[in-house]
């Protein structure tokens, strides 16, 4: 018999299709946990250079995020889902960034030094699908397309908060794991889920494999994203580094 959605998503228990996505990135997924980036940040050993890097990547990634969320609006008129277009967009651009302009201060890294920084290949290539996903697909391919990164971070948040539980108080990054560890966080991710869920159930096998895929895509670029700031790696090839500025 077929698990029928839930009343209640929680983080153990799915609907039949989140369940599906997750099982497929599951690799990926619990590598990314494991990679040396996360598992240092949850044990407050990360490099300060590092994190910066990456903090200075995400803001840039943020913009992009904020301009998928705008195109979402553009594919429906559904006012419930524009209304919560709206809100990711105003949390992106009042709240996150926030926090990270907090930590990139600490490094003398300005706003306008930030918003003028160049995005590393991966990022790029990241937030080049996204975009690309957003302006050719339809709200559905917008909605996985977005969901790894809310997902994975309401995840890592949540499990880092509790493997590294006796050190976090004293965790240089413990603003990061605070606010991506919350059930405020993870509802992100339930709404994500249950309107994916409602809407997939009209598709036929090829269209879900196809949004599968875009799933693990996401959750692989996620994994990027982390792994070339550990290496602070702007570019596939280190002497390929400023190539473009020149």
């Amino acid at each position: 018999m077929a698990k029928s959605m839930p009343t209640t998503i929680t983080r153990t228990d799915l609907p039949p299709f989140a369940s599906r996505m997750r099982q497929a990135a599951d690799p990926v997924w619990e590598e990314g946990y494991r990679q040396p980036f996360i598992q240092e940040l949850g044990a407050g050993t990360l490099d300060r250079s590092k994190f910066a890097f990456y903090l200075m990547q995400d803001e840039l990634y943020l913009g992009a995020y904020a301009k998928v969320h705008a195109l979402a609006v553009t594919k429906t008129d559904d006012r419930e889902v524009m209304a919560w277009m709206a809100s990711v967009q105003d949390a992106i651009l009042h709240v996150e960034t926030s926090l990270h302009r907090d930590y990139l201060a600490s490094f003398g890294l300005t706003e306008e030094k930030v918003l003028h920084g160049q995005q590393s290949a991966f990022a790029r290539a990241y937030t080049t699908n996204m975009l690309t996903t957003a302006y050719s697909g339809d709200l559905l391919d917008i909605l996985v397309s977005v969901l790894p990164c809310a997902w994975v971070y309401a995840d890592y948040g949540e499990r880092l908060a509790r493997d590294f539980a006796q050190g976090l108080e004293h965790n240089p990054c413990r603003q990061w794991i605070d606010m991506y560890k919350t059930d405020e966080f993870w509802q992100s991710s339930v709404w994500l889920l249950a309107q994916i869920e409602r809407r997939v159930a009209g598709v036929g096998e090829e269209r879900r494999r196809g949004l599968v895929d875009s799933f693990v895509r996401g959750v692989e670029y996620e994994y990027m994203f982390w792994a070339s700031a550990y290496e602070r790696q702007m570019t596939w090839k280190p002497q390929w580094e400023g190539l473009t500025s020149r």
